[in-house]
């Protein structure tokens, strides 16, 4: 099965192109895709769902952009700067190495096309690796006098104020906003439920088989097998239960996955016994 940009992902892409242009670079970086992500509707939902303002988002990134952290604000002047970067243009390693990421998980997932949330969670996906941008010095109109101001990576600031890739993963593949809904009183420990596990595009098989395994005591065999059932048919059921003996299973099972960055859901149903 071919994998290819969808035409949302490709304007997408498109903008970055021209937010890089106004940085006077012939290629993308990955602020510049932030940029051009944060203006589509798909994407800047995902944000909101988070509790970030994707407007906020885009001023943060310009600011950083704009920054001596940057280069933007370095001596030459802007047209001196321009014919620098046209001569000797970066390589674009993050915006492509995002792309492949994307176009892997779309592959593993099954699907054809690449969309705006794939490189949403690519991006986010690199941007765990990336170290905190210490501060920058911002010059003032007095070559003289310095004045400071913390200027930050646009994406060390998202998750400094809780913006996680786990909570974009369980928005992504469940509709699940960082903020929980009100739900009802948690059953009580007598209650009889059912376990059930719900597939995502994200959460690995050999996690799914050792919570299995490790929570819930199953065997090898029986583990796998489930798994694979969640992964074929969307859904698997564990089996029923008195809440509280799976209870306590259910929650680390769901810890241990936000930890390593899946979004693994284990849906508990409280069955009538009438």
């Amino acid at each position: 099965m071919p994998i290819r940009f969808s035409p949302e992902s490709q304007d997408v892409l498109r903008r970055a192109h021209v937010e890089a242009s106004a940085s006077s670079l012939l290629w993308p970086r990955s602020e510049h895709l932030l940029l051009a992500l944060a203006a589509d509707p798909t994407a800047a939902a995902a944000l909101a769902a988070m509790g970030a303002e994707p407007g906020r988002v885009v001023q943060q990134t310009r600011d950083y952009l704009a920054s001596p952290t940057h280069g933007a604000a370095r001596s030459g002047g802007a047209w001196g700067r321009r014919v620098w970067r046209w001569l000797f243009p970066p390589v674009p390693r993050d915006v492509a190495t995002i792309q492949r990421r994307a176009a892997l998980q779309v592959l593993v997932s099954g699907r054809s096309d690449i969309t705006p949330l794939d490189l949403l969670v690519a991006l986010f996906r690199g941007a765990d690796q990336r170290r905190p941008v210490p501060r920058a010095l911002d010059l003032g109109e007095d070559p003289y006098r310095r004045v400071s101001a913390i200027i930050e990576h646009p994406m060390t600031s998202l998750r400094q104020s809780g913006v996680t890739t786990a909570a974009l993963l369980r928005y992504v593949a469940h509709g699940e906003r960082a903020v929980a809904p009100v739900v009802g009183p948690e059953p009580a420990p007598g209650a009889l439920v059912e376990v059930h596990l719900l597939n995502d595009d994200y959460t690995s098989m050999e996690f799914v088989v050792a919570a299995l395994r490790d929570e819930f005591g199953l065997g090898a065999l029986p583990a796998a097998e489930l798994a694979l059932q969640v992964h074929r048919e969307g859904v698997g059921t564990l089996g029923t239960f008195r809440y509280g003996e799976v209870g306590p299973a259910v929650r680390r099972v769901e810890d241990r996955a936000a930890r390593l960055g899946f979004p693994l859901k284990v849906l508990v149903l409280e069955v009538d016994e009438g």
